[in-house]
């Protein structure tokens, strides 16, 4: 067996099946690990694979055994180059695939995992993948990402690794190439188009500045210059010499001050003024509230004179009490005489209802003759007036207008004393120095007089305020023509740089067209190395397809399809196909043509074909096979053990497979006894894992 790194033992702890740790004993020979299913055959080959690359047949494979308690760790005693190593890998808490490898050697000294073992990096460690471990220059870093393992294995074999791996770094390259290529030249297009509108913009909004200028004199000033002319705007608004401070300070902040300074001065002038003129007004207004309610006072009190000497008039000397006893005194003789009319009607009636000459008088009770007395009671009633019920109209209405008279003169006395009440509240709020000036017998005249001087105050105070706006509003103006001027400057300095930047342009472009004619040389060497590769590679694979050819026929015995060949015409891509020896002419695809036992001696071929030349670099000296007799029959896995056992006398196999009793059959009769070990998980546990049987021969 040619010497290599090799496996001696494996210990497995908390690792899918596993639970409590395990070591099995390889001693450096080959590995069968046979019997049923679900009893933990592959979680030794997945133990194995993921002890070695960190990685399972599947992305994202959850490998911890939920049930156990510790960690989740597979070590690999190895012997390698007559020295012994230790690859231990645990996986990392709360993760379900990171893991942390630790290499130590003999003496328990750590070392580089990728010094001592180079390929580990390299290798394809997905599902039905062979593995390349051996001693030997590690591949190149960038390795292919597109090549699956039959390609890998066919460039190695070939000694085209590096050749392959450039020109496939520099088809990414050109990729990238392109792609930067195609950026850039969008950002230069863009922002050159950026450029050339912000100029035009800024240009435009100069023009407009330039068409009406805020200067006085014809040439544009400096930035200087208008410097100073801020200062000068910032000491007229003051009043005070320009300020040290203001020396050296940017245009920026001396516009800014010269705004914030003018805001100050508007609002501190224009403040007290302002304060001046409401209060001159409200002394106005209590002045106008004050006459108007002398005048109100005024009125009415010439009003209930006016009502006294109507009332006067309606009463005729005499007095109301009079008045009144008089128009009693005839409502009372009316009373009686109505009383008189209605006891002559009643005795009347009181007459008509008896019948008779005689009748009694229901006064006297005297008798009488009825019809004399009924005559002399009629004679009676036409003698009393008709209207017996109320008083003459002239007497009620004299007596109605006094009393109407008196009613208005009391609400008007009322309302007086209400307005006297006001006006003396409101001489009260007067200022002092106008309440001197109001006597007790106060004058509407000399109110007025009053208030034509409040109005004549106002007048000056806002003529004074208009003053100041003016003021204001010209140092306004002129900062705001010192604004444009600021705006100029920022325009002229703005143009300035992307005129120099649009300048720069030209170096710009002249480094992108060294870019692209720096990706066609690349192409031009990609074209020159892929010609040669593909000249090498269609003189090497007629040798490889022998090879692959006299593997598979050996594997299957296939009475048709008995050759392997790669597609020549679709060179550098590595297209497998079958074909016959019996008629040339047919060629296929293998999984259109061949049946499952086949395939699956299809998947075998690299292992056997490239470990049995000598010299390759791609010397494989572990092989990793999990259940490689699907769809074999009887006589197939015989072909397969007697492959096999060519192959072991160059590496170390493991393989795992449920035909426990074929290959215990045949193990004996092509390997040499003390040549492998079997494993047989004989049962399983949640708690304590597999049960591992172990035979050494």
């Amino acid at each position: 067996m040619v010497a290599g790194f090799r496996i001696r033992t494996v210990a497995i702890e908390g690792f899918k099946g596993f639970t409590t740790r395990k070591e099995i004993e390889f001693k450096q020979r080959h590995v069968f690990l046979l019997g049923k299913n679900g009893a933990g055959k592959s979680s030794i080959v997945e133990a194995i694979r993921w002890g070695l690359f960190g990685s399972t047949r599947r992305r994202n494979e959850i490998v911890a055994n939920r049930s156990h308690g510790g960690r989740c760790r597979v070590e690999i005693a190895l012997t390698g180059d007559g020295k012994q190593w230790n690859l231990r890998r645990t996986l990392n808490p709360g993760s379900t695939g990171g893991s942390d490898a630790v290499l130590t050697d003999e003496h328990g000294k750590e070392r580089l995992l990728g010094e001592i073992m180079p390929k580990l990096g390299s290798v394809d460690a997905g599902e039905g993948a062979h593995i390349i471990f051996a001693s030997q220059e590690p591949l190149p870093r960038s390795q292919s990402g597109k090549l699956d393992s039959f390609g890998r294995t066919i460039f190695a074999h070939l000694g085209l690794t590096y050749p392959q791996s450039l020109l496939e770094q520099m088809e990414n390259f050109l990729v990238e190439l392109e792609l930067t290529e195609t950026r850039l030249g969008e950002e230069i297009t863009n922002s050159r188009q950026e450029i050339d509108s912000q100029i035009q913009q800024f240009e435009r909004q100069r023009g407009i500045i330039l068409r009406s200028p805020p200067w006085d004199s014809g040439h544009a000033p400096s930035v200087a210059e208008t410097e100073v002319r801020a200062r000068d705007l910032i000491g007229e608004i003051t009043s005070k010499p320009i300020d040290e401070s203001l020396l050296g300070v940017s245009l920026d902040a001396l516009i800014d001050n010269a705004e914030e300074t003018l805001t100050d001065k508007r609002a501190q002038d224009q403040g007290a003024l302002q304060k001046e003129l409401t209060e001159i007004v409200e002394r106005r207004r209590k002045l106008e509230e004050f006459r108007n309610i002398h005048k109100e006072i005024e009125m009415q009190r010439s009003k209930i004179q006016d009502l006294q000497s109507q009332l006067s008039t309606t009463l005729s000397g005499d007095s109301l009490e009079h008045l009144q006893h008089s128009v009693e005194e005839e409502l009372a003789a009316k009373g009686a005489m109505e009383l008189r009319r209605q006891a002559v009607q009643g005795t009347i009636r009181l007459l008509d209802r008896d019948e008779g000459d005689s009748a009694d008088c229901p006064v006297c009770n005297a008798s009488h003759q009825r019809h004399l007395l009924k005559s002399q009671l009629q004679d009676t009633l036409r003698q009393l007036p008709d209207d017996t019920t109320g008083t003459s109209p002239e007497l009620e209405a004299r007596l109605k207008k006094v009393h109407a008279i008196n009613q208005e003169s009391q609400n008007l006395s009322r309302k007086l004393s209400e307005l006297e009440e006001s006006g003396r509240t409101t001489r009260a709020q007067i200022d002092a120095e106008d309440a001197k000036q109001i006597t007790d017998h106060v004058s509407t005249d000399n109110l007025n007089a009053i208030i034509s001087r409040c109005l004549e105050q106002e007048r000056s105070i806002e003529a004074r305020i208009e003053n100041r706006t003016d003021w204001i509003d010209a140092k306004e103006k002129r900062l705001f023509k010192l604004k444009e001027e600021q705006r100029f400057h920022v325009l002229q300095k703005d143009l300035a740089r992307l005129l120099q930047s649009r300048n720069q342009f030209g170096r710009v472009d002249r480094a992108y067209q060294d870019l692209v004619a720096f990706g066609e040389s690349v192409r031009e060497i990609r074209q020159v190395i892929k010609t040669c590769f593909n000249e090498q590679l269609k003189k090497d694979i007629p040798g490889v397809s022998e090879n692959l050819s006299r593997v598979f026929a050996a594997l299957t015995n296939h009475t048709w399809y008995d050759r392997l060949t790669i597609a020549i015409d679709r060179l550098p891509e590595l297209i497998l196909q079958v074909a016959s020896s019996h008629d040339p002419a047919v060629i296929g695809h293998p999984t259109g043509v061949l049946n499952g036992q086949a395939q699956s001696a299809l998947a075998l071929v690299p292992y056997f074909a490239f470990s049995q030349t000598d010299d390759t670099p791609t010397e494989v000296y572990l092989v990793l096979l999990d259940d490689p007799t699907q769809a074999f029959d009887e006589e197939h896995i015989g072909m397969l053990v007697e492959r096999l056992a060519e192959l072991g006398r160059r590496v170390q196999l493991i393989v795992a497979s449920q035909e426990s009793t074929r290959f215990r059959k045949l193990l004996p009769r092509k390997f040499d006894l003390g040549s492998y070990v079997v494993v047989e998980p004989t049962s399983w546990s949640y708690h304590d894992g597999p049960r591992l049987k172990i035979e050494y021969n």
